[in-house]
């Protein structure tokens, strides 16, 4: 290619590579909100911060965990968008960032209770078929 000549690769294939690289974007910051919500103990602060801001003190005599660990925590949830936090003299304060968050949760546990209930379905269809077994 000459200096100075255009750049035409892409020409003509409309705006795939920027689309594709939006939705990649998406997909990463989804991720991100997945992997926040993918450990027990922050699902547990999720919950207690249902009903409104909650301090640093009262998660942890919730949690019974050590403050750096809650700390961590919430570091990974603010990052995602999850928590807010605001400071008031020496006494730091969380909050949900939506309350859609809630929502979010109930359905996750939502679809728990349909895996569960397959699961268990599952094991009676085949505790009934080991009992057919053992009859022939």
């Amino acid at each position: 290619m000459q200096s100075g000549a255009p750049n035409l690769r892409g020409v003509g294939r409309g705006n795939l590579r920027s689309d594709h690289e939006q939705s990649e974007s998406l997909y990463r910051l989804r991720a991100s909100i997945c992997r926040a919500l993918g450990h027990p103990r922050r699902l547990e602060i999720l919950e207690l911060l249902y009903p409104g801001e909650r301090s640093n003190a009262e998660l942890l005599a919730a949690l019974g965990i050590s403050k750096v660990n809650l700390s961590q925590h919430l570091s990974v949830m603010r990052n995602a968008g999850l928590v807010e936090s605001r400071q008031q003299g020496r006494e730091v304060f969380h909050r949900l960032a939506f309350e859609e968050i809630r929502e979010a949760c109930r359905m996750i546990g939502e679809l728990l209770s349909l895996r569960l209930e397959r699961g268990s379905r599952l094991a009676r269809d085949l505790d009934e078929i080991a009992v057919a077994r053992r009859r022939v």
